[in-house]
């Protein structure tokens, strides 16, 4: 009886190695999506723009130096060794290629950036007034609530004044099939007044305010009026809506988010959104 016993053990014990070395092994090809970046800089510079007499007045108000032009792309695009989630990377860079650097998505991203880069040096080139002309663009993939893949573009520019331009876009797009997601996908336009007004509620909230003139006793809304930022991330947790400088508050305040969880708006999202 021992005997037996002993060889039960030992049986039991090589089953359990078996199965640990099978779920060890390689699970097939790898389907997921991944993100990997892309890089390109242009940086020149030119002696000062050579000026007539009647450019007298002109060069007292802006002293002549070394004009320079700086751009630089770094953006991320999404892959798969899956054929299939290959070709819904694809459809993903082509749209981050066509909405965001406003190109032929029949190139390459390395080819899409060369021609941004190249319509910047030419308006740097025809401008006759700037002596700087600064573009930055960062983008970056994230991911969201399932299924969704969010994509900010940073981009900051700068041609002279008082300070930098800054601007985010951000759009959204369904890993399983690419597809990009507007507004309208997620809120019906019939249910966007519902969503104007939970917004306005909750800056009213993280500003400790209750009323339009508190809002604007804050800052807010003194020279616009609210509205449904389309800059929206569909993160795991919530839906964080992005306002940028200047969009509902002065440009010293920077860019204010607003996030509504998903209980809050289960009751104006769509059926769609919904399953």
């Amino acid at each position: 009886m021992k005997n037996l016993h002993k060889h039960d053990i030992f049986g039991w014990c090589g089953t359990l190695v078996a199965l640990l070395l099978i779920a060890c092994q390689p699970s097939g090809p790898k389907d997921e999506l991944e993100f990997y970046a892309v890089e390109a800089q242009e940086h020149q510079t030119e002696p000062p723009l050579e000026l007539t007499g009647e450019d007298d007045e002109f060069a007292l108000l802006h002293p002549q130096e070394e004009r320079e032009l700086d751009v630089k792309i770094d953006m991320e695009f999404v892959r798969s060794d899956n054929e299939q989630k290959a070709k819904v990377c694809q459809l993903i860079n082509d749209q981050l290629i066509e909405l965001l650097l406003k190109q032929s998505s029949d190139q390459t991203a390395e080819e899409a950036m060369a021609q941004y880069i190249t319509a910047a040096k030419e308006e740097f080139h025809g401008d006759n007034i700037a002596n700087i002309y600064q573009d930055h663009l960062t983008g970056r993939a994230e991911r969201g609530m399932k299924d969704i893949i969010n994509y900010r573009l940073m981009e900051e520019t700068f041609m002279g004044g008082a300070h930098p331009s800054r601007l985010t876009t951000i759009l959204r797009f369904n890993a399983q099939t690419g597809e990009f997601i507007p507004l309208d996908a997620v809120f019906p336009t019939i249910n966007q007044r519902e969503l104007q007004n939970l917004l306005l509620r909750k800056l009213m909230t993280d500003n400790n305010v209750f009323t339009m003139e508190g809002l604007n006793e804050k800052g807010y809304l003194e020279m616009s009026d609210f509205f449904v930022s389309k800059n929206f991330a569909l993160r795991a947790d919530s839906i964080e809506f992005y306002y940028n400088e200047y969009d509902i508050a002065p440009y010293a305040y920077g860019p204010t988010t607003i996030c509504l969880s998903y209980e809050q708006v289960k009751n104006i999202v769509s059926t769609a959104f919904k399953q």
